[in-house]
C-alpha cells in the first residue's frame, strides 16, 4: 500500500479544483430536460438537467435567474450555459448554471455561439486590433433607430455632459431582416466623414430583437471601421458579435454616451486647476530666472567688463613673448645647421672634384690605349683586305696576257654567248681589240688539253 494516504476532504477539493480550472468544463453550453426543479425563498433554483442515458444536478443563483425570461418548469427542453463544478460536502459533481433559454431559442444561441466561435478564431475579437477613443470629441455620428428612446437618452446625456459636440444622426432600423444592411451602410458612409467616434446604439429587448447586432457581414464591417466605434445594445446582460467586434462596448446607450463623453464641468474644472498649476509654475520658473538674472548682474565681469579680456590680453602677451623666444632659438639653430651643412657640401664638393678628376685622367690614359690598339688592329686588317684585293685584281690577271672578251658591251663567260659575224671587243691591259667572230668550235678547252 502505498505511504502517501489522502483524506476525502483533500481527495475532493482536488477533484473540484481540477473541474474548475479545465476549460473543457467552463462556460459550456448543454441541452436537455429540467426535472426535480425547485425555487427556494432566497430566490436560487435547484434542478436536475437530464437526457435518455445521464442526469447531472444544477443549481442557478438568483443574480442570475432574474435574467431568464420564462418560467421554467419539470419537463421543459433548455439550453443553459454554466461551469462544471463539485459541492465539497457531499462530493456531488453540478452545474453551476449561468443562463438559461428554452429550447425555442436554443438554435438562435448555438448559431450566436457558433459564430462567435468562427470570429474569435478569424482575430476579430483581438485587443491589439482595437482602436483608442479619443478624450474629447468634437464630432460624433450617431447610428440608431429614429424616434426612439435609446436616441433620446443618448443625446440628452451628450448635451448634459458634452454640449459642445457636433453631433450626425444616421436613423436605422434596429430589428427585422432590413436592419442589419442598413446598418451596415450608415457605418460605411459615417467612416468617410472623418468622425472623431461612431456611437451604435439601441434599447433592450429579446435575443430575436437584438439579432441583427449577431450578423457576419455587420461585424466584418465594424472591424474594417478607420473611425473609433462604441456600441451600446439593449442592458447589461446583453452582449451581441457587435459589442465583441467594436473597440469599446457600453452595458447601454446611456453608458455609450457617458463613455465617449467627457463631463464639460470635469473639465472645465480640471483645465482650471491646470491652468493655477501652470501660472504657478510660470511665477516660479519666473522667480528663478530673475535670481539668477540679479546673480549675473553682479558678478564681476558684468560690474567690470574690462576683466574679461585684460587677463585674456596678458596670456596672450605671454604667449607672443614664449613664441618669439622659441622662433629665435629656433632660427639660430637652423643657421648653424646651415652653416655646417655648407661646409659639408663644399667639403664633399672639393673630394668629388678630385676623385672625379683623377677617375678622368684615368679613363682618358685607357681610352688613348683602346684607340691605338684599336688604330692599329685597323689598319692591319686594311692591309690585308687591300693585299688580297691586289691579288684577286683582274688587272693582274691581264698583266699575264689575258684580256676580256665583251660583245654588245657585256662581258663573255662563255663560247654560247658569242654570236657570229658580230663585231667583238677585246679588253688587254695596253688597249683594246676590235674583231668580228667567224667561226666557233664548241667543245673542249685547250687548256685542259695542254694541261
Amino acid at each position: 500500500m502505498s505511504k502517501d494516504v489522502l483524506s476525502v476532504s483533500k481527495l475532493v477539493h482536488y477533484l473540484k479544483s481540477a473541474l474548475e480550472n479545465d476549460p473543457l468544463t467552463q462556460r459550456i453550453l448543454v441541452e436537455g430536460e429540467l426535472s426535480n426543479f425547485s425555487s427556494y425563498r432566497s430566490g436560487h433554483w435547484y434542478f436536475s438537467l437530464k437526457d435518455e442515458n445521464a442526469l447531472i444536478r444544477c443549481v442557478m443563483f438568483h443574480s442570475y435567474n432574474q435574467k431568464v425570461d420564462f418560467v421554467p418548469k419539470d419537463g421543459d427542453l433548455v439550453l443553459i450555459q454554466g461551469s462544471v463544478s463539485m459541492y465539497e460536502a457531499r462530493g456531488d459533481i453540478q452545474l453551476m448554471v449561468t443562463g438559461m433559454k428554452s429550447n425555442a431559442l436554443g438554435n438562435l444561441y448555438l448559431e450566436y455561439e457558433k459564430l462567435k466561435k468562427k470570429l474569435f478564431e478569424e482575430g476579430l475579437f483581438e485587443e491589439a486590433h482595437k482602436k483608442e477613443i479619443p478624450p474629447y470629441p468634437m464630432r460624433i455620428a450617431l447610428v440608431t433607430g429614429a424616434n426612439t428612446a435609446a436616441r433620446s437618452d443618448v443625446l440628452t446625456t451628450l448635451k448634459r455632459r458634452w454640449p459642445i459636440v457636433s453631433i450626425t444622426e444616421y436613423p436605422v432600423l434596429v430589428q427585422g431582416k432590413e436592419s442589419a444592411p442598413q446598418i451596415i451602410k450608415a457605418l460605411k458612409e459615417a467612416d468617410q466623414e472623418g468622425y472623431d467616434v461612431i456611437l451604435l446604439v439601441r434599447g433592450g429587448g429579446s435575443i430575436e430583437d437584438l439579432w441583427s447586432f449577431n450578423d457576419e457581414a455587420l461585424a466584418h464591417t465594424i472591424y474594417d471601421l478607420k473611425t473609433p466605434i462604441v456600441t451600446g445594445i439593449g442592458h447589461e446582460i446583453n452582449f451581441t458579435i457587435a459589442d465583441y467586434v467594436a473597440d469599446l462596448r457600453a452595458p447601454t446607450p446611456t453608458g455609450a454616451a457617458e463613455l465617449v463623453s467627457p463631463n464639460i464641468l470635469e473639465v472645465l474644472s480640471d483645465v482650471e486647476m491646470k491652468k493655477r498649476h501652470l501660472l504657478s509654475a510660470m511665477e516660479t520658473i519666473i522667480e528663478a530666472h530673475s535670481s539668477q538674472l540679479n546673480d549675473y548682474k553682479n558678478r564681476r565681469f558684468f560690474l567690470n567688463p574690462e576683466c574679461l579680456y585684460s587677463e585674456k590680453e596678458m596670456y596672450l602677451h605671454s604667449l607672443l613673448q614664449t613664441f618669439e623666444n622659441k622662433m629665435n632659438l629656433k632660427i639660430h639653430g637652423m643657421k648653424e645647421e646651415l652653416k655646417d651643412a655648407q661646409s659639408q657640401i663644399q667639403k664633399t664638393m672639393l673630394d668629388t672634384v678630385h676623385t672625379s678628376r683623377a677617375m678622368t685622367r684615368e679613363a682618358r690614359f685607357h681610352l688613348l690605349q683602346a684607340m691605338n690598339l684599336y688604330d692599329t688592329k685597323k689598319k692591319n686588317e686594311f692591309v690585308r683586305i687591300t693585299s688580297l684585293l691586289d691579288a684577286y685584281s683582274p688587272l693582274k690577271v691581264m698583266q699575264r696576257g689575258f684580256g676580256i672578251l665583251e660583245q654588245d658591251t657585256q662581258a663573255i663567260h662563255s663560247v654560247k654567248e658569242i654570236d657570229v659575224n658580230k663585231p667583238l671587243t677585246i679588253e688587254m691591259i695596253d688597249g683594246t681589240v676590235h674583231t668580228e667572230v667567224k667561226e666557233i668550235n664548241e667543245g673542249e678547252n685547250p687548256w685542259q688539253r695542254k694541261n
